[in-house]
């Protein structure tokens, strides 16, 4: 900025700006200069120092600074996910690290001891996508010339065991629903079987979302309270707000439950479906659960599985991949080929039979 004389003292000062190690931008001045020059290389040694203090700000005070401006921007459940992974794995390793000192070494070195710790592949992804954004975010503010997360890149995918997809069959499912007699939760888990529901989102539903043949889902409880007070947020990608059609049997199932609750005084179509005034307890739920299989004497499976269940029904019944895909709400059909490949029926015979057919038919 120019350098200004005062008219009395005929001395020179200088006026510019600066941000603070908090990104707040303020106004810097400094007279008693004998000429202009002296003042424009004062502002000049200013400007460098207030550069290079940047830079040299401690991975910790940034983490400070940006925890401030994600707490804003976040949804409630991101934030406490967020704080986790900083308090968690990354602070303890960084937080006194100037951010100019952390070179490609230092962040190699903790990638290293990430994958001594034996996450799957995606979490530690999801760390070092952690690092790229608050870094970016020094970039940004703080004068951070590079970014050496980005640099180095994320970890190396390896070749993990593939994830267990466990699931119960239908014979192994009715088995199950017929020892559930609450009327309450045998629709919730005839809902979660026959939808593939995610368990937040079936909890979050009320009667409005409760078409003539359809659930419209557009919202999902988090798994844990903040506050004792239970968290609705928007689903995980917009491919997950859909429609879901309903079968006839479930259509009666859900129409029979909400003549079920309209003997309850004050009833309206905010209530929850599963739960009424509140949704159901999702410990509650595990419990029951594990009760009902007992009793069955069917295999347990965690409430997710009903999710995997619901997809291995419609493979086994020919359903195509890609609407199995979205009625799951996949962010694509990717996710839902590498997690149900090895259910989708094995067709090759079929498929030589059709190339003989045609075949036959040209000659």
């Amino acid at each position: 900025m120019p350098q200004y004389q005062n008219k009395k003292t005929k001395l020179w000062k200088y006026r510019t700006y600066a941000y603070d190690i908090y990104g707040n931008r303020k106004q810097f001045e400094k007279g008693g200069f004998r000429t202009k020059k002296e003042a424009k290389l004062a502002e000049d040694e200013f400007k460098n120092q207030d550069s290079q203090n940047e830079v040299n700000i401690t991975f910790q005070e940034l983490w400070e600074s940006y925890k401030e401006h994600i707490s804003l921007k976040q949804k409630k459940q991101s934030y406490r996910k967020t704080i986790s992974k900083f308090t968690n794995h990354i602070l303890p390793y960084f937080k006194d690290y100037r951010l100019k000192s952390i070179t490609a070494s230092v962040y190699t070195k903790w990638q290293k001891e990430i994958e001594k710790k034996g996450f799957k592949y995606k979490y530690n992804s999801s760390l070092h996508g952690s690092v790229v954004t608050i870094l970016n975010y020094a970039v940004k503010f703080y004068g951070l010339k590079d970014n050496i997360a980005s640099k180095i890149g994320n970890f190396t995918k390896k070749n993990e065991l593939p994830s267990k997809v466990d699931f119960w069959t239908l014979d192994e499912y009715q088995k199950f629903i017929n020892v559930v007699e609450d009327q309450v939760y045998k629709t919730f888990f005839e809902t979660l079987y026959y939808t593939g529901l995610r368990q937040g989102e079936c909890l979050a539903l009320t009667w409005k979302e409760f078409k003539d043949d359809y659930l419209d889902i557009y919202k999902t409880i988090s798994k844990e309270k903040v506050d004792n007070e239970y968290v609705i947020n928007s689903p995980k990608t917009k491919n997950s707000i859909r429609k879901i059609k309903l079968d006839n049997y479930l259509i009666e199932s859900l129409n029979q439950l909400k003549i079920y609750y309209k003997n309850y005084v004050g009833f309206d179509d905010d209530w929850y479906i599963f739960g009424g005034i509140k949704p159901l307890s999702a410990t509650t739920i595990g419990r029951k659960k594990n009760e009902y299989c007992e009793l069955s004497n069917i295999k347990k499976i965690r409430i997710h599985d009903f999710r995997h269940s619901h997809a291995s029904l419609l493979l086994s019944s020919g359903v195509p991949i890609t609407v199995i895909s979205q009625r799951l709400g996949h962010a694509d059909i990717n996710m839902t080929l590498n997690t149900y490949s090895h259910l989708i029926p094995k067709d090759e015979d079929k498929a030589i039979d059709i190339l003989n057919t045609i075949k036959s038919t040209n000659k």
